[in-house]
Formats: structure tokens, C-alpha cells, sequence
């Protein structure tokens, strides 16, 4: 919903993003899977929610492991320290409804 308000609301702006961030994930010598890990290490630095979930999905969709996933996760809580270790119950609950 909030996404279909952005292209409602935010004129050329939010097509343009969309756009670019569709272009700057088809270009480079970085796989898709690859792209996906790196983006749940961003979410959870990011302690985005939503992000972490959708990225988690994408990332088991393009052949990522639970390892994998797990392992992106904790590089970002090395990095983010406790506040980013508060969102691991985000990628635990993805990890659960899709491997086990």
C-alpha cells in the first residue's frame, strides 16, 4: 500500500528511484543472490522490517541457504552492534516460515 501511494504522491520522483535501483541491480558482476544477501545486511543495518523480509524472500527465491541468509544477517549486526542485533527476530521469523 505504501508503495502504490509513493507512485501516487511522489510524481516522477518515486518511478525514477525505481528505475534506478532496477537499473543499478541489472548492471555489474554481482549475481542477483549475491545482491539479495547484501541487501538483508543493508535492511538489518537499516532495521528495516519490511526490508528485511522481502529481501530474505528474495534471496531463498534466487537459491540462497539459511546459512547464507543467516550469515549476511550477522555481518551486519558485527557491524551495527546491539541495535542491529534487536532486529534478528525479523530474519528468525523468515528463517522459520521458509526452511523449517
Amino acid at each position: 500500500m505504501t508503495l502504490a501511494k509513493m507512485t501516487q504522491r511522489a510524481g516522477k520522483v518515486f518511478p525514477n528511484y525505481l528505475a534506478f535501483t532496477k537499473e543499478i541491480s541489472q548492471v555489474g558482476p554481482i549475481d542477483h543472490k549475491t545482491q539479495e544477501l547484501i541487501h538483508i545486511a543493508c535492511s538489518v543495518m537499516s532495521q528495516c522490517d519490511m526490508c528485511i523480509s522481502l529481501h530474505i524472500q528474495s534471496a531463498a527465491s534466487l537459491g540462497a541457504s539459511k546459512e547464507e541468509i543467516m550469515q549476511a544477517a550477522l555481518l551486519a549486526c558485527a557491524m551495527g552492534g546491539s541495535p542491529k542485533i534487536m532486529q534478528m527476530h525479523y530474519v528468525f521469523d523468515e528463517l522459520e516460515d521458509l526452511f523449517d
